[in-house]
């Protein structure tokens, strides 16, 4: 048997290796190429998972973009006045089947009148699939000039046991509802309070002033302090009209509506006087002696009177409102003296309640013993007499006359698309 020499052989088995390297090299090609393809369509996954990830988040951003502008443009509309729904009510800006169109998405909002100073808006925003919600409660700022259940620019006194506090009469009578925190008290110099003396809100003075207790057992439930800013104190401009002269009322006489003049008015022999409004009435000296009636009748519109001399009502008469609110009532008494050259000053000693908002900055003004004013009080030098009830009109905060409408947030919270808004509301 032949055998090949061995330089023979040398060359196959070379030829061989070679082949078996190119086998294998080939083989770890055909591997990288597949875990590359195969991290190339993973990644392509991921990619494209990223891609509708950003696609939906953008959605839903402006969904709530949109759900957001709804309650701008509620908020504008409302303090323009422009919607004003009544207590209970509600309109839209726009609706799911006529949006509003804000680059490429769409919004509508509801407006509802909770009260007569709250709004609740829920607003409605979507993109493409994606639905966002938000509401919001708006309250009516506090701008009105009466701020105060009571106001002494030079001092303030309130007997043993007077009370303060205030009430909502679009709720209803103050008998009617639970007496609320707002009856503030306030004084340029100082603030006495007497003994059992109850302050349901805060008590406050301006600088230089001081609380001075005079008594055990007062509680003040807000604040006790100084006021951030003085009150200013504008002058009693009244309308300009002539003098009808003297009016001597001993017969039951009725004046008004509209603008009226007098120089002195008294009303005597248990007479009663009554003011219709719409009215305006500028005197100098009022007086209502014992027995007579003053009854304000702002069933058409409210009553201002406009006094420059003295306001003296009698321990035995009684001034009648048809309002539950102070609004309806109003008593400017501008700087001025009686026949004696002492300060203008006003008796409030009337057998009933008083509902009423008076602005007496140059007057000392007596608040007797027992009497409820239902109201506000702002005087030069201001006296309320033990156990006096002062019941602050929280309408009177608001000025319901201004062009537009100042707006406060009370809530701003997203909600999803689906819940039902709840009726707790806050200030309620």
């Amino acid at each position: 048997m032949l055998y090949p020499h061995p330089r023979q052989a040398e060359p196959r088995r070379l030829e061989r290796r070679r082949s078996d390297r190119r086998g294998s090299v080939l083989v770890t090609v055909i591997v990288f190429v597949v875990v590359l393809a195969g991290l190339g369509s993973s990644m392509l996954q991921v990619d494209l998972s990223i891609s509708k990830s950003r696609r939906t988040e953008t959605a839903s951003q402006l969904a709530y973009f949109a759900a957001e502008a709804g309650i701008d443009e509620a908020f504008v509309l409302l303090r323009s006045r422009l919607v004003d729904p009544a207590e209970g009510e509600t309109v839209t800006v726009g609706d799911e089947a006529s949006p509003r169109i804000l680059a490429g998405s769409r919004y509508w909002a509801e407006v509802t009148r909770i009260d007569a100073w709250r709004f609740r808006v829920v607003s409605t925003g979507t993109c493409q699939a994606e639905r966002k919600r938000q509401e919001c409660v708006l309250t009516t700022a506090p701008d009105g000039f009466f701020q105060y259940a009571a106001y002494g620019r030079d001092g303030m006194q309130l007997g043993d046991g007077a009370r303060t506090d205030s009430f909502d009469p679009s709720l209803g009578s103050y008998a009617s509802q639970v007496a609320r925190g707002n009856g503030d008290v306030g004084s340029g110099g100082d603030l006495t309070l007497g003994a059992g003396v109850r302050v349901h809100g805060d008590a406050l003075t301006a600088e230089g002033g001081a609380i001075v207790e005079g008594g055990a057992g007062v509680v003040v439930t807000g604040d006790r302090g100084s006021l951030d800013e003085g009150m200013t104190f504008p002058p009693v401009e009244p309308p300009a009209v002539s003098s009808s002269g003297p009016l001597e009322v001993d017969v039951d006489t009725t004046i008004g509506p509209g603008l009226v003049g007098f120089d002195d008015v008294a009303t005597e022999g248990g007479a009663t006087l009554t003011i219709e409004g719409p009215a305006q009435i500028v005197m100098q000296d009022f007086e209502l002696s014992g027995g007579s009636t003053l009854a304000i009748d702002s069933s058409n519109g409210p009553v201002e009177i406009y006094g420059s001399g003295d306001w003296d009502v009698s321990s035995d008469s009684t001034i009648r409102t048809t309002s539950e609110s102070a609004r309806e009532f109003q008593l400017f008494l501008s700087q001025g003296t009686d026949s004696d050259g002492d300060p203008t000053t006003v008796q409030l000693n009337a057998n009933s309640a008083l509902r009423a908002a008076i602005y007496a900055p140059e007057a000392t003004v007596t608040v007797p013993d027992d009497v409820h004013l239902y109201g506000s009080i702002i005087a030069g030098n201001l006296s309320v007499g033990a156990g006096a009830q002062l019941h602050f009109d929280e309408s009177l905060l608001y000025d319901s006359d201004a062009e537009v409408l100042a707006l406060d947030t009370l809530l701003w919270r997203p909600v999803s698309a689906d819940h039902e808004v709840s009726e707790t509301t806050p200030g309620s």
